[in-house]
């Protein structure tokens, strides 16, 4: 019986497959979704072997030593296929402009609210972060009120179309976390916006 592990990071993608055979352990390096990748030192000392480039493998026996070897896509299919079927999608960023001193979306960012919506329903389990933002136009906790209705605005259209309110966060960051730095009371149509990340 396999035990198998899988660990993925933005730029990493590491499988790891626990045996009951000579192999303690196989690591494999894959490459990130936009085919960059990281690098992993696997062993101890000068005993360590770099994995840097994609599908760069390890195998590590029962007495801690590493054997280096390069895999195909066919292999780590047939061997981490379960693990990797298993992974949720990757998470999925959309930025959503609003009008000034206002929780209405600008024309141009309906497109990016139903591609909001089309990516929400597309999921089986979805957790949904809702980040309000605005310009330095105004004093700070008018922006404050302001950035947290707009993030509440998009949360409750996502409401409105059937998702679970226990998986949908909506904060306020105001003024604090421009897109664009400017001097106070400049306006600036990219800082007035509202992030969404859905995982």
């Amino acid at each position: 019986m396999h035990n198998v592990r899988l660990i993925l990071g933005c730029f990493l993608g590491l499988l790891s497959l626990t045996a009951c055979s000579t192999s303690r352990e196989l690591v494999v390096l894959l490459p990130g979704p936009d085919g960059q990748h990281g690098a992993l030192a696997v062993g101890e000392g000068s005993q360590s072997t770099l994995l840097n480039t994609p599908l760069a493998g390890a195998r590590i026996d029962t007495q801690g030593h590493v054997t280096p070897q390069t895999f195909t896509q066919e292999h780590v299919q047939q061997t981490f296929g379960q693990a990797l079927a298993a992974q949720p999608p990757p998470s999925v960023a959309f930025i959503l402009y609003f009008l000034m001193n206002s929780t209405e979306l600008v024309p141009e960012s309906k497109p990016a609210l139903e591609a909001l919506f089309a990516e929400v329903a597309a999921r089986q389990a979805v957790e949904v972060q809702i980040t309000g933002h605005t310009d330095r136009v105004g004093p700070l906790l008018v922006n404050d009120r302001l950035s947290i209705e707009r993030a509440q605005t998009v949360r409750a259209a996502l409401l409105a179309r059937g998702l679970k309110a226990s998986f949908v966060r909506a904060v306020g960051r105001g003024e604090r976390e421009p897109l664009i730095d400017t001097p106070d009371e400049q306006p600036e149509p990219r800082n007035r916006r509202v992030a969404v990340i859905v995982r």
